[in-house]
């Protein structure tokens, strides 16, 4: 079974056999924690799957109307392409706007007056400019992307132009949901993260709201929670019957055990009131704990050894370097362990 967060820093004080907080205290070890995570996840990444989906609808305006986007003949446009700021291209002009509100299933405004009748535009997805890319600046935390599939099952190379990530294929299906047959517009990408201790004690809850959410939300209100505390940006929770992986987007704080958190992605689909929620104890696996709390104690101690370089201690001569000789003993032996543990990460090619 995972440790706690408790039980992890219980570990890391057993090593420096400082478990009265003497020499290290509890804000400075929580910092070296937080960094050893990070660290530690460039060996071994915590991996979060993470689904997209293309943007490519095409067509042809309609009516001409002043900074409005007008399509009665495919009649394909959401609710959420204004939310989810589409991005439209006028391919007839060569020019650009942004989607500002959703008036009917036919007729956008747009930021920008582009459109005339019997011009041809196409939609992207939020801050993109063809219709192979997706925005992924919504996950703010990752060290790198693992893969990309599209379709899911199919893995694809890619480009990361700064929060839009770029799919190397010949062609995408046209994202129109109207049609008969349902485009499959899936795009799967694998981002490795840095692993996450949560802090809390309890790591169970409930949502708290009598009509439920729609799909595609990002905030929920909840409780059945502890009665006090921090939801820490970075915690990942599972709902009841969800496929996905959520990831806390803002801290929130438990005030008589309630909170409201923000998260990413969007709701796959509705829930109902009092659906569970689970949050994850440890994104650590229980085989490498130890190693973690040796990557931590070294770093800690190399850290320390500064304030013993002109004291007059108890130890004799030279105290700092043997702080420093052991945490540098420490630290080449844990990370030859984690070497040891990390696969090279080898290109490949992908079929277009």
């Amino acid at each position: 079974m995972a440790r706690t967060y408790a039980q992890i820093q219980t570990l890391i004080l057993q090593m420096l056999q400082d478990t009265g907080l003497a020499t290290y205290d509890a804000t400075e070890l929580g910092y070296w924690i937080e960094e050893g995570l990070k660290e530690f996840s460039t060996y071994d990444p915590h991996i979060i799957e993470v689904v997209f989906q293309i943007e490519s609808r095409t067509g042809t305006d309609t009516a001409g109307t002043a900074s409005s986007l007008t399509d009665a003949t495919e009649s394909q446009f959401l609710a959420a392409d204004a939310t989810n700021e589409k991005v439209v291209h006028n391919t007839t002009d060569h020019t650009w706007a942004v989607v500002l509100g959703y008036t009917s299933s036919s007729v956008l405004t747009l930021s920008a007056d582009i459109m005339d009748i019997n011009e041809n535009y196409e939609i992207y997805n939020k801050r993109c400019w063809n219709e192979k890319q997706i925005y992924i600046g919504d996950v703010t935390d990752y060290l790198w992307i693992d893969s990309v599939e599209y379709p899911i099952g199919t893995k694809r190379n890619w480009k990361i132009y700064d929060d839009v990530l770029e799919i190397q294929v010949d062609s995408v299906e046209d994202s129109d949901s109207t049609q008969t047959d349902k485009p499959d517009v899936d795009v799967l990408v694998r981002f490795a993260k840095p692993h996450k201790l949560s802090q809390l004690t309890d790591w169970v809850g409930e949502v708290n709201l009598v009509a439920g959410y729609a799909a595609g939300s990002t905030s929920m209100v909840l409780d059945g929670l502890q009665s006090s505390g921090t939801i820490e940006a970075g915690e990942e929770f599972h709902l009841e019957n969800k496929r996905y992986v959520y990831t806390v987007t803002t801290d929130a704080t438990i005030a008589t055990n309630a909170a409201t958190i923000s998260f990413f992605p969007g709701l796959e689909d509705a829930v109902v009131n009092d659906d569970d929620i689970t949050f994850r104890k440890s994104t650590l696996q229980p085989q490498h704990e130890e190693i973690f709390c040796h990557l931590v104690a070294a770093r800690a101690v190399l850290s320390d050894n500064i304030r013993h370089i002109d004291a007059i201690p108890k130890g004799g001569a030279d105290v700092w370097l043997k702080y420093q000789q052991w945490g540098e003993r420490k630290l080449g032996e844990v990370l030859g362990k984690l070497e040891r543990l990390s696969p090279p990460r080898t290109k490949r090619v992908y079929p277009k």
